[in-house]
């Protein structure tokens, strides 16, 4: 560990050494730049078009004063460029490169009568001076460019109508007219789209994507709208096939559920979260360069966003060095706008509309008819007297049906979602001051009742800048209140479609059925209570940042964020609940709460340094970073309450038996040091080294610090002579491969500890007894990934086409995984590192421009996206066999040596015999057998899709835009649950739950019948064989955008400057090979939403 902080330290001194080195002259690198002239006698106007043509520089002047014809003499034909540009400037003259770009000045700059200087400074919209700017005048090749202050100086004959021309890279160019010549010019360059794409924001430095040798991708607020408005995170799992967000097929559109998702896979192998803890394969979250939760941007509104970069690879991820395992989101925000007050509104209009097409529920003919031939009337023993009964119980359902009852329940609890979002932001300021100031809500009605989320934020955006100095402060808010439905959905599927939902008089009763046969509760009884479940957060934070520029190359920044949040959930379940029927009259009705509170802050201090000399160009980074993490919950339990509403926990008649109030703290703490330095030559050639010493408290007290690091290298092609001057149909071509191995801390610091509880029920003569929770492990390891990357970023045919691939390979060793202890120990599992997992997939993006006629301000578009992966674990040996034996008759997931962690394990099954109806197996020889073993289980499927992805269009045309989007899916296997627990395990208490349509159509019910499901009156446990897997293929409608901005000019007349109109649809439709239900607690939900945006 000494070595790689002395490693570290050097880093440091190197890093000071390169600067006090660095900024020297330029033409230090122009001597290294060879010119082959064509005579030893040239005009200057030959000259610049042979340094033009041979090392690619633009070269400007003052043709006033620059005379072309005139003819220079050399002592011979190859000369070093600083050599040929002495000889032109012939000591009346000074030259500067910059970028590829020759200037020349006069030594003085002498006036004439009829000439007149024009002065001025040109700026971002950040009010941040550009050096640099080239300044031309319009029609001539009279130009200059921009000091380090954005300020410029041009002198040129005086003459009417003069036009300005503005250009830099990364912005869009301006026009400007010179009016009076004697007022200085003020200049606002604005960010291009374009210039978004075409660097990489880490969050912390920013890199131009040509010189960048990370897979990295960045996606505009503009793309992320076209792919969907409704939520930034659904749009990013279209735009990028990287990013995967699991369908959660519990709980569908719940709004109140956060998503899973992943980048490029797990890298973990088990999910061990707690309550405190986010999933282990969660990407870091990066929001204005400070660490962010899934939660905060979930909730961010979409307009807020300027852009989000997905860092993936070693080289793009590893300034975050043991946090990046899982690949990281980096999130920008809108920065104020320099100039006069502007104001911004967005509004959306949504509705939500529930998907029920999964659903294949039997009517009522239908569930009494499968009733009747499962044996339901038909008694276990013979008795008349039962006999009697259960026919009359038949009798009395059947006439039902024949009076016309068959209730569909489905969509009692549902109902089409009607939703509204508004943002409003404020911006403007002149000179040294900016400021922003927004305002935004989002109600949001789930497709069941009771089910909401309302999102209430702010923020308030602060620059300041004075000389070199620039202080920038964000500080936002967001309270969120949350409602879920009582019921499960799944409750309302399981009813009888032969139930009345109400009485004859309209009242809604406790119970469907209740005798001595059948129970059934009445799922709109239950829903109909004061029943609640209810939560409300808060979260704030203020990111500030300081960033001291004291030479244009050199740039100091200190930030300092902290963010607190406030999460209160409530849960009343009333006395009346069917589920509270058989208890004890003072244990009927239930009260739950919870509270966590969360503290982070967060320092960073770094020094960067950027700097293009001659044909290098460097660019450095050093900086540490300080975080900690505080997270504390509590809350308790409540039983017995009144009749009434009586629904505070002070009407309750005390704990549950055995409880008590919990408490649970977390405090986790980090400091990081890294060192990032990035090289290229001539644009060609690229470098990119990260070291990292991170230190944690989440690891083993033995454990406490670790060293990442990565390497990348890549070659821009199309720079070379050989493409530039033969393959001119390739724009850009860059070849570029990583390694590093990167950390993964979503883990909570308490799995290091040994912890204790106290309990009541241990309460001896000395006092409270204490038992063991969990067995700490102070020599826990860092849990590491060794990543390769190896990826091609091509342009080809004018900028048409677009295409970007990458092939990756990840190592994770150790992993962290829980292991079975024997019940001696007094803990039934213990943390500890073990194991290995290997990970490889290949990612492809392309895009093709049909129609690209800027002029007209029309394009068409087509692209596609697609990933494939394959992992699989080694050096678990047999340590997790207790792990796999628990799961068996319960999942399908095992953990062995060479296998796939997303490997479906089964008995492979034969089918069902057609003489007997029963189920054959086969036995690990192959034969034949009717005796079901778990030791027989082998691979049957893999959950993972072989290939995955999107492909969409886009369709623009003045100010028309349209955008589809549509996902593709194959090769992935399904443990079908509908066919396991709806057409097949019906045990006798099942019968009286409505059921699959399968159940009664596809089970064997005759000798010689051919079929997929066993007897249907054998109503015995069905094992997990691999006749309920199933091979699925989808294509889904995942997003459909259409708008349209106003560029006329009757909105200027009504006061606007901006003016667009939009709608959208995501989830339009689904088509699957398999029927399968989908959101069986929560169903899943199309969407439209409309909405208008403008400017004032």
């Amino acid at each position: 560990m000494k070595v790689k902080r002395n490693l570290l330290l050097c880093s440091w001194l190197s890093f000071f050494l390169l600067i006090s080195v660095l900024p020297g002259n330029a033409s230090v690198f122009a001597q290294q730049e060879k010119l082959a002239l064509s005579s030893t006698q040239l005009t200057v106007r030959e000259i610049f078009d042979a340094i033009s043509s041979q090392l690619r520089y633009d070269v400007f002047y003052n043709g006033e004063q620059l005379d072309l014809n005139r003819k220079v003499k050399f002592a011979q034909q190859v000369l070093n460029l600083e050599q040929v540009l002495d000889a032109v400037a012939n000591n009346r003259f000074k030259y500067t490169l910059e970028d590829r770009t020759i200037i020349l000045t006069p030594l003085t700059t002498p006036q004439t009568v009829n000439s007149v200087t024009l002065t001025g400074q040109v700026t971002d919209q950040s009010n941040t001076p550009l050096p640099g700017v080239t300044v031309l005048v319009k029609g001539t090749k009279l130009g200059t460019s921009t000091d380090p202050e954005g300020n410029f100086k041009l002198s040129l004959p005086q003459q009417e109508n003069t036009i300005l021309i503005f250009s830099f890279i990364g912005m869009e160019s301006q026009e400007v007219p010179v009016g009076d010549p004697k007022k200085p010019i003020k200049v606002i360059l604005k960010e291009t789209a374009e210039n978004l794409k075409e660097v990489v924001v880490t969050g912390i430095f920013t890199r131009k994507k040509e010189s960048f040798t990370g897979s990295a991708s960045t996606y505009t607020a503009s793309e992320l709208k076209t792919a969907g408005t409704q939520n930034i995170l659904q749009s990013l799992k279209t735009l990028d096939p990287s990013f995967a967000i699991l369908d959660n097929t519990l709980y569908g559109s719940d709004p109140n559920r956060l998503p899973n998702m992943e980048i490029r896979g797990k890298s973990s192998m088990l999910g061990m979260r707690d309550e405190l803890e986010a999933d282990p394969n969660q990407p870091l979250f990066i929001l204005d360069g400070f660490e962010s939760s899934l939660s905060v941007i979930n909730d961010m509104d979409i307009n807020r966003i300027a852009s989000i970069t997905i860092l993936k690879d070693a080289a793009s991820t590893a300034i975050y060095g043991s946090k990046a395992a899982n690949g990281v989101v980096v999130v920008e925000t809108v920065k104020p706008q320099a100039g006069k007050l502007m104001v911004s509104y967005n509004g959306n209009a949504n509705i939500s509309m529930p998907d029920l097409s999964s659903y294949n529920l039997m009517n009522a003919k239908e569930k009494l008819a499968f009733e009747k031939l499962a044996g339901k009337y038909t008694p276990a023993s013979w008795s008349a007297t039962s006999e009697f009964e259960l026919q009359k119980l038949y009798n009395q359902k059947l006439a039902e049906i024949e009076s016309g009852i068959d209730t569909y329940w489905l969509t009692e609890p549902l109902r089409v979602g009607v939703n509204q979002k508004h943002s409003l932001y404020i911006e403007g300021g002149e000179g040294s001051f900016l400021f922003g100031i927004g305002a935004g809500y989002n109600g949001i009605s789930g497709v069941m009742e009771k089910s909401n989320r309302e999102v209430i934020s702010g923020n308030i955006d602060l620059i300041y800048r004075i000389k070199k100095f620039q202080f920038s402060n964000k500080f936002s808010m967001t309270n969120t209140k949350i409602k879920n439905p009582i019921v499960d959905f799944s409750e309302y599927a399981a009813a009888n479609p032969y139930y009345k939902k109400r009485d004859e008089e309209g009242n809604i009763g406790k119970w469907l059925e209740n005798n001595d046969y059948t129970k059934a509760a009445n799922p709109l009884w239950n829903a109909s209570q004061n029943s609640r479940d209810e939560g409300k957060q808060l979260a704030l934070s203020n990111y500030f940042v300081a960033e001291y520029t004291p030479l244009e190359a050199l740039k100091v920044r200190a930030r300092f964020g902290i963010s607190y949040g406030n999460d209160d959930t409530e849960k009343f379940i009333s006395r009346n609940d069917t589920r509270f029927d058989t208890y004890e009259i003072l244990k009927k009705g239930t009260f739950n709460t919870t509270n966590t509170r969360s503290n982070q802050y967060e320092g960073e201090l770094s020094v960067t340094f950027a700097k293009l000399i001659g044909r290098h160009r460097l660019n450095a980074v050093l900086g540490g970073n300080l975080n900690s993490n505080k997270t504390l919950t509590q809350g308790y339990s409540a039983q017995g309450f009144p009749e009434g509403d009586f629904v505070y926990p002070s009407f309750s008649n005390g704990y549950p038996e055995g409880g008590s109030p919990t408490y649970y703290e977390n405090t986790s703490r980090s400091m990081n040091g890294y060192f990032n330095l990035g090289y290229s030559f001539d644009d060609r050639y690229l470098m990119d080294f990260s070291l990292r010493e991170n230190g944690s408290s989440v690891f083993g007290a033995s454990k406490r610090y670790i060293g990442t690091w990565s390497v990348g290298l890549g070659w821009n092609l199309h720079k070379e002579r050989f493409i530039a001057d033969h393959l001119t149909w390739i724009d850009f071509l860059k070849l570029r491969a990583s390694i590093g191995n990167p950390g993964n801390q979503n883990f909570s610091s308490s799995k290091t500890l040994t912890t204790f509880n106290f309990q009541l029920a241990s309460m001896n003569y000395f006092g409270m007894g204490a038992v063991l929770n969990q067995l700490g492990n102070p020599d826990l390891d860092w849990q590491i990934t060794l990543d390769k990357n190896i990826g091609i970023d091509m342009t080809l045919i004018d900028k048409r086409l677009n295409i970007t691939a990458d092939y990756y390979h990840k190592v994770t060793d150790p992993l962290l995984i829980n292991i079975s202890m024997p019940l001696s120990s007094g803990t039934s599992s213990y943390l500890t590192n073990m194991g290995k997992q290997i990970s490889q997939g290949l990612t492809l993006s392309a895009s093709y421009y049909i129609i690209q006629k800027l002029d007209q301000r029309f394009s068409w578009l087509v692209r596609g996206n697609l990933r494939t992966q394959k992992t699989k674990l080694d050096k678990i040996g047999n340590k997790l066999d207790e792990l796999n034996k628990s799961g068996q008759g319960h999942n399908t997931v095992r953990y062995y040596n060479g296998a796939d962690p997303d490997d479906i394990w089964a008995v492979k099954s034969a089918g069902i015999d057609p003489s007997t109806g029963r189920e054959l197996f086969y036995d690990k020889e192959g034969n034949y057998t009717y005796d079901f073993s778990y030791d027989n289980e082998v691979i049957c499927g893999n959950t993972r899709p072989k290939i995955e992805g999107v492909i969409g269009t886009s369709l623009n045309y003045k100010g028309f835009s349209v955008s589809m989007n549509f996902r593709y899916q194959t090769g992935a296997s399904v443990f079908n649950e509908a066919l396991f627990n709806k057409v097949e395990n019906i045990s006798v208490s099942g019968l009286n739950k409505n059921q699959d349509k399968r159940a009664l159509y596809e089970r064997w019910q005759n000798p010689g019948d051919k079929v997929r499901f066993k007897d249907i009156a054998n109503a015995a446990s069905t094992p997990m064989s691999s006749r309920f897997i199933q091979k699925e293929n989808v294509l889904s409608m995942e997003s459909v955008y259409v708008g349209y901005e106003f560029y006329e000019g009757w909105i200027k007349k009504i006061g606007l400057s901006n003016l667009k109109i939009q709608a959208s649809m995501r989830d339009v439709f689904r088509a699957s090979t398999i029927k399968s239900e989908r959101g069986t607690l929560y169903p899943f939900a199309r969407s439209l939403e409309l909405g208008l945006s403008f400017n004032f």
